[in-house]
């Protein structure tokens, strides 16, 4: 809500401690006046004298104003105010940060920490430091955070705060840096309000690499404290980072594997989680991403039923390890469902959603699982809250128009191809190598009847990433007629075994031609 120019002006008299001075002007000067009339008469003064230190009173007054509007006095001396816009805010708790609060920093990206270390290698360990922090502030429903994809793609860029903030919708950035060195780690950050490239909070942590645990946990803590932001115990749990093992190494392994996975290398990754594993066989959170990367094959490459086998017994172990662990319950209901069990996931990704109501991955599951089952509503549902988790997620916002169209209202349907667009123009500027990401557009632009377009983006798509896109290619070329080339991707996709029967029952991209033979032909392949 736009405030009045009498708040703003009241707003800017207590900043600039106007208010308090004349109040301690006011006390003083009376102090004085009394003073001046008991002590006046018995030192023989004139009568005119205590009037006159009256007149210089009431004189003196608003020169004390002014001054107190025009400088503020600093431990180096006295200095010209700035605006509220113009203030440099150094420390997290002083008044001017308060106000800052109090208006609202409602957005923020977390920048890839710059890795400082003597090894190059160590990218893993910053880029793991900035996605735990992010993954932390997600937690806030006060915060809108960027996703790690759109933050990330600035990444070895020389890019300004003001771009940066721009281009990814936000009012605060978080930025630092990582220096490891043996068994001790260096970490700095620093809270930018973007709006004026100013420090809202900076500190730096020299630390033994045992402590990384509680460093994360201050630097949120921090930054609550900075944005002044007012949170329930629930709340404050979910951001105090727990140390999820004492072991540094399978932690650091941990952090290998997340940083192959997000650059798509699932079998890296698994292997990374793994040896974290061997090393803590108590590690939920390793045996959560070891699941999730036996559920992603499934769904992208092959289903094989060893794979399915390992996502549940892998899922199983994060569960009984850590049954308060939202990740644990959501990679649990993803595994279910992989297998069909969907009554048990939506137990699993319903518990999830009570333990951590933001937890993005738990809605997108959700989705998932409801769309293999019909049931489209729930799952438009579930996918728009995952979108709400995070506004740019390309994935989240075509999901939700694909849920539309299986309910068959069009002018509903419609709306939500066109926000689908939206999100991933804005998305691919900054990551235009998304395969994924690019073939999930492509059918929200032919449902608009942008055919070309649609199948532009198809086909480069297909040539960035041919496995983990290949049905949604065959998708768009569905919707755009071309039907023998679409049929050729999907029996492509189901003899590698990651076309499931459930989804494609379901899907209504492929209603117009159900009674084909070489549909009906691929259909008994998966079942």
């Amino acid at each position: 809500m736009a405030q009045s120019p009498i708040t703003r002006f009241y707003r800017e008299l207590k900043r600039r401690k106007v208010i308090r001075v004349a109040l301690v002007y006011a006390v003083v000067a009376w102090l004085i006046v009394e003073i001046a009339s008991v002590m006046f008469p018995g030192l023989l003064l004139p009568d005119w004298s205590v009037r006159l230190v009256i007149a210089l009173a009431i004189i003196g007054f608003p020169i004390a104003l002014v001054l107190a509007w025009a400088f503020e006095l600093t431990p180096d001396g006295a200095r010209i105010q700035s605006s509220a816009e113009e203030e440099a805010l150094e420390e997290p708790v002083d008044d001017a940060v308060q106000e800052y609060g109090k208006e609202g920093f409602s957005s923020v990206a977390v920048l890839p920490f710059h890795n400082l270390s003597n090894d190059p290698d160590n990218e893993y360990f910053s880029d793991g430091m900035s996605e735990e922090l992010l993954n932390l502030l997600c937690k806030l429903p006060q915060l809108t955070v960027a996703s790690r994809t759109s933050s990330f793609s600035f990444k070895g860029k020389n890019v300004d705060m003001g771009t940066i903030a721009k281009q990814l919708g936000v009012d605060v950035i978080l930025e630092g840096s990582v220096r490891r060195s043996g068994d001790r780690v260096r970490i700095t950050a620093q809270l930018i309000d973007a709006r004026s490239d100013r420090h809202l909070w900076s500190e730096n942590y020299d630390r033994e690499l045992k402590d990384v645990f509680a460093v994360q946990d201050e630097i949120a803590k921090n930054i609550v404290k900075a944005l002044e932001l007012s949170l329930s115990p629930a709340q404050q749990r979910l951001i105090q980072k727990q140390a999820s093992t004492e072991d540094m190494d399978a932690y650091d392994f941990y952090l290998r594997g997340r940083y192959f996975v997000e650059r798509g290398d699932i079998d890296s990754g698994q292997r990374m989680f793994e040896k974290a594993i061997e090393l803590d066989d108590e590690f939920a959170l390793a045996w959560a991403g070891a699941a999730d990367c036996h559920s992603w094959r499934c769904m992208w490459y092959e289903g094989s039923a060893e794979s399915l086998q390992q996502a549940d017994q892998c899922s199983l172990k994060a569960l009984q390890l850590a049954p308060e662990l939202a990740e644990a319950h959501a990679s649990r209901s993803y595994a279910l469902a992989m297998n069909s069990k969907y009554t048990e996931a939506e137990a699993e990704f319903k518990a999830a959603i009570e333990l951590d109501p933001q937890l993005y991955e738990a809605y997108y599951y959700a989705g998932r699982s409801y769309f293999a089952q019909g049931k489209f509503r729930q799952a438009a549902d579930a996918f728009t809250q995952a979108g709400s988790i995070r506004p740019d997620d390309v994935t989240a916002a075509a999901m939700m128009s694909n849920s539309l169209r299986s309910l068959g209202d069009e002018e509903e349907y419609i709306q939500a191809c066109k926000h689908s667009v939206k999100v991933a123009e804005r998305y691919l500027v900054l990551n235009p190598d998304d395969a994924l990401a690019t073939s999930r557009v492509a059918n929200d632009l032919i449902a608009l009847g942008e055919i070309e377009k649609g199948l532009e983006f198809a086909e480069r798509a297909y040539t960035i990433g041919p496995h983990i896109c290949r049905y949604n290619v065959a998708c768009a070329h569905i919707s755009a007629g071309k039907t023998e080339r679409a049929f050729d991707l999907l029996e492509e996709h189901a003899k590698a075994g990651a076309v499931h029967a459930d989804w494609l029952e379901q899907d209504s991209d492929w209603d117009s031609v159900r009674d084909h033979a070489r549909f009906k032909a691929i259909l008994d392949i998966v079942r």
